[in-house]
């Protein structure tokens, strides 16, 4: 019970965006998406068939050589309320993946990527009442942790009209939470100090299918079947909730010479979570849309560069102040291939701007930010 109640005093400590510093990170943190750098550049709107995204097991049957790839994406963010303004920075390794080939028409890939990052740090100074004496208190508040997820995918294309592909997923994560009260008379204030671990386990499997109507048009689907998810300190349950639900569609469109359209919407069922917190912790089922072009751009040192442009609409999946959480975002990317096409770097710069109602306790919150993602794959 004592485990319990301090993880339930820790949430309580995040749920407010004001103390915490961020917008995107509340409950039980931000979803990056699962997509790679350029999937990211068009909005998502090539996540269904990008086989260096973690969303569509049918994408990997495309993979052809042994593949590995790596991402990396810090996040620079500026979170205004009531007047203040608040900037912090995350570093964060949302995807890996690695994929082989099994036979010329199917392939199988093993991936690590960030469901929700959990990574954020404050620092406020206030006056309260000890045992009837006023003193000012320090109070450090910061956060690590993440919930990941480990999949296993096997894509297989049996003939030029489909591809499809199933998928089994761990989930696996840890949250530290670090406490410190600091009082400037360490002689009649003891320092409080407190930290609290906790271990995510959980299951899910997915499916999908990439349908290629004509040459020029290919539909994409598929979904994620959360099992159970549970929180542990040491070795006892704290409390237990579902992998959310995931559910999703996309269209891309290659009549353009040169150039590929995509579009992409999705269903998250984040209150699945709902048992794992408290109320405010509450997930919400969101939307997630977006879209986007890439294009073939110039020669650059005999390298073709590829142009991404793209844009993004969803909410997030926990409310800050009881308001439902919104971000826009626009972006755009570059990618080039590399020895004697073995090796591909892509970089995307993408814009957000996230808001919530405003309220009573914080009045309006917003927040800006920017992301840089950077995408690295090598075919052995």
């Amino acid at each position: 019970m004592r485990l319990r109640a301090v993880f339930i005093a820790m949430l309580a400590i995040a749920s407010s965006a004001e103390a915490q510093g961020s917008l995107s990170t509340q409950g039980f943190g931000y979803p990056p998406g699962e997509f790679s750098t350029r999937s990211l550049a068009t909005g998502g709107g090539m996540s269904q068939f990008d086989p260096q995204s973690a969303v569509n097991p049918a994408s990997i049957a495309t993979s052809g050589d042994p593949m590995l790839f790596m991402q990396y994406e810090p996040e620079f963010r500026r979170l205004t309320s009531g007047g203040v303004t608040q900037h912090s920075t995350t570093a964060r390794f949302p995807l890996s993946i690695a994929s082989v080939p099994i036979r010329s028409s199917a392939n199988v890939a093993l991936s690590v990527s960030t469901l929700l990052d959990r990574s954020w740090a404050t620092s406020t100074t206030r006056e309260v009442d000890v045992a009837g004496e006023k003193a000012k208190v320090t109070e450090n508040v910061k956060s690590l942790g993440a919930i990941n997820d480990v999949r296993l995918a096997a894509g297989w294309i049996p003939n030029s009209f489909i591809q499809i592909g199933i998928a089994g997923h761990v989930f696996v994560g840890q949250n530290r939470l670090f406490f410190q009260q600091l009082f400037p008379d360490s002689l009649h204030f003891v320092p409080v100090q407190q930290v609290s671990n906790l271990d995510y386990t959980g299951f899910a499997v997915s499916a999908g299918a990439i349908l290629h109507p004509s040459s020029i048009l290919v539909v994409a689907v598929s979904g994620r079947k959360g099992g159970n998810l549970d929180a542990r300190a040491g070795d006892t349950i704290v409390s237990s909730a579902k992998i959310p639900d995931h559910y999703g569609v996309a269209i891309g469109y290659a009549g353009i010479t040169g150039a590929t359209v995509s579009a992409q919407v999705a269903r998250d069922r984040w209150s699945a979570l709902n048992g794992l917190g408290t109320d405010a912790a509450k997930g919400v089922d969101a939307w997630d849309a977006g879209g986007g072009i890439e294009a073939t751009g110039p020669r650059v040192l005999e390298r073709t560069i590829l142009i991404r442009l793209g844009g993004r609409y969803r909410t997030l999946p926990f409310h800050a102040a009881g308001s439902e959480v919104r971000e826009l975002a626009v972006a755009g990317g570059l990618g080039a291939q590399f020895s004697r096409n073995r090796a591909a770097f892509d970089v995307t710069l993408q814009h957000a701007w996230r808001s919530a109602d405003s309220s009573p306790a914080v009045g309006s919150v917003k927040e800006r930010a920017f992301t840089l993602s950077f995408g690295l794959r090598v075919r052995p």
